[in-house]
């Protein structure tokens, strides 16, 4: 399963699925992929993402 991180206009950043759900929002796409990071690690997961603009 594949996560991405959506960078809004307003420079915040939501890591979603890859059908859309959303999991969380944050102030920027450098906290959500320290966050992503830290789960994966935590989860054993290799970490997969795409920036989506």
């Amino acid at each position: 399963m594949y996560f991405y991180i959506k960078e809004w206009p307003n420079k915040r950043a939501t890591l979603m699925t890859e059908d859309g759900v959303v999991l969380w929002t944050f102030k920027n796409t450098d906290e959500a992929r320290m966050v992503w990071q830290e789960w994966c690690q935590q989860q054993e997961y290799k970490v997969q993402y795409h920036l989506v603009a």
